[in-house]
């Protein structure tokens, strides 16, 4: 989200210069008014909430120090910039005093200001972030704390995650807290369950209400196995500490964490509508050895990565067999270098595909390698990008966005399926970009390609930029050589030929999810563009 950015001066031209000349998108910014004098400004302030103020020193009405402690007493997160002349130094000084983040000197240089703009961002950003990860915090102990009132249940799960994160106690310690908590055990087995679909947020395991209801659906479906069953948490896993009343024998324990971890999967799955990996650890006589079992779970969960659907981790389950045939995988690269550049988006996606079985092989098993391997992927594509256009903004993310991205991958079916949507945004954009177009079309063309599987027209495109329909038309027009409903229709149909060489998804499900309510239109545009029906083409890629 943009930081909010309101310029004050009663000097016209320095305004103007400020908001006109500055790269706000690049800053993550944008202008959302100005005043000329320190009480409209102060009105301004009050009614657009800024989050970066730009003022200088001395105007008419309030002053520009007068503004600044305003700033922190309205908005102490916000930060302010005082504009300021070498005589008015000693007011600077007192504006710093007041709660200003920092202070340029006239006549304005863009780019001491830009830096100046930079640095009071990131700390915004840093302010924030730090903020949200303690109120995530306290709203997971507090909704904790108000849901089970300190009650054994969550006492239990407290005292269960203490001991998996490694917190020391001594043996007298240790035994006091079992009694305390009422825990009575002859062995314990831990068991760690990842939902897959941990991309969208009221399925992310961070969800406390999400976690609860995987939790909630897991101990129902324990009562009848006779075990006391303790959740915990930690990272992006729930974990289920397991306890025996007595000592069973390593078949019988094996047989029924395995038939639990089944009903497990099935009911979450039915319950719902999420996949998962479950991890059974080895069978353990102390809770002392959490910290280890956990260890052991999250190397189960951690191969995991390397297995599409529903599975049942156990340590000893084996692993599936590897190629022995030696590949370089520096030279699969420098040939994913050379395809990018030379095929299409449909060719290029297919050879990802071989590549991603490579991958699986060379990485033997070691998920930093995977990560690693297709980093360069993403990495060697957007270079690709950046050679022909120059354009280091495009693609509407950052590299660190982008690795960050490959980093929260849960498995290769979502890496090859992240792949190929990222080339095919790429080589869309190479093919648009032969042509240098304006800001405003390429960011139509953007907006375009994010939206399109939503109902969107040229008004209401047009709304969303701020100027005519009329005018946008004749821009698309004149720029691209094809109106908003082509652009709109190729934008669909590469989508539709993304989703039709993934065999999961019929043919008639395909226009719905791209943007078409009406499969006979859908069929219409398609085979006008492709030259074929949608059957025809997912039964062209099955052949090939």
């Amino acid at each position: 989200m943009k930081k909010k950015v309101i310029v004050i001066d009663d000097k016209p031209i320095i305004v103007r210069s400020i908001v006109q000349t500055l790269d706000w998108d690049r800053l993550g910014c944008e202008v959302v008014g100005h005043a000329e004098d320190g009480i409209e400004g102060e009105r301004l302030i009050q009614n657009v909430r800024p989050d970066i103020l730009i003022t200088d020193i001395r105007m008419p009405g309030h002053d520009g120090l007068y503004l600044s402690e305003f700033m922190r007493t309205y908005l102490p997160q916000s930060k302010t910039i005082i504009i300021t002349g070498y005589q008015e130094f000693e007011y600077a000084q007192r504006a710093i005093r007041l709660g200003a983040f920092d202070f340029i000197v006239k006549p304005i240089r863009n780019d001491e200001l830009y830096k100046i703009v930079e640095a009071a961002v990131r700390e915004i950003d840093a302010v924030r972030s730090e903020k949200l990860a303690v109120e995530q915090l306290g709203r997971e102990y507090n909704d904790l704390e108000q849901r089970h009132n300190s009650s054994l249940p969550a006492l239990r799960s407290q005292w269960m995650t203490a001991l998996i994160r490694g917190t020391a106690m001594d043996e007298e310690g240790f035994l006091a807290k079992q009694k305390e908590l009422g825990i009575h055990y002859s062995r314990f087995a831990l068991i760690a369950l990842k939902p897959l679909q941990s991309g969208v947020q009221e399925r992310d395991p961070a969800n406390v209400a999400y976690r609860e209801r995987i939790v909630d659906t897991v101990l129902s479906a324990s009562v009848k196995y006779e075990l006391q069953v303790i959740p915990a948490y930690w990272n992006d896993i729930v974990l289920f500490v397991c306890l025996f009343s007595r000592i069973p024998t390593t078949r019988e324990a094996r047989m029924k964490l395995k038939s639990l971890a089944s009903d497990w999967l099935e009911r979450i799955q039915r319950l719902n509508g999420v996949r998962s990996h479950i991890a059974v650890g080895m069978l353990r006589k102390s809770l002392k050895e959490l910290e280890e079992a956990y260890s052991e779970v999250r190397g189960l969960i951690d191969s995991g990565f390397f297995l599409d659907d529903d599975h049942i981790l156990l340590r000893d389950s084996g692993s599936e067999s590897r190629a022995t045939g030696k590949f370089s995988i520096m030279q699969d690269l420098e040939q994913f270098n050379r395809v990018l550049e030379q095929s299409t988006a449909e060719e290029v996606i297919r050879y990802l595909e071989r590549f991603v079985d490579q991958i699986r092989v060379y990485s033997e098993g070691n998920i930093l390698v995977v990560k690693g391997l297709l980093s360069e992927v993403c990495i060697a594509t957007a270079r690709y990008y950046f050679r022909l256009t120059g354009d280091e903004f495009g693609l509407g993310k950052s590299i660190d966005q982008v690795l960050d991205d490959v980093f929260r991958l849960n498995s290769l079916k979502e890496a090859s399926d992240y792949l190929a949507d990222w080339v095919g945004v790429v080589k869309r954009k190479v093919v648009v970009g032969d042509k240098e177009y304006s800001l405003m079309v390429r960011k139509v063309i953007d907006y375009i390609n994010t939206h399109f599987s939503e109902t969107i027209n040229l008004t209401s495109v047009a709304e969303h930029f701020g100027i005519s329909h009329s005018y946008l038309s004749r821009l698309l027009r004149t720029e691209t050589g094809i109106n908003f409903v082509d652009l709109v229709s190729k934008a669909r149909i590469e989508a539709a030929k993304r989703l039709l060489r993934d065999p999961k998804y019929k043919v008639n499900e395909v226009g719905e999810l791209v943007g078409y309510k009406e499969y006979a239109y859908f069929y219409q545009v398609f085979k006008r563009i492709e030259g074929r029906s949608p059957k025809e083409y997912k039964n062209a890629v099955k052949e090939n």
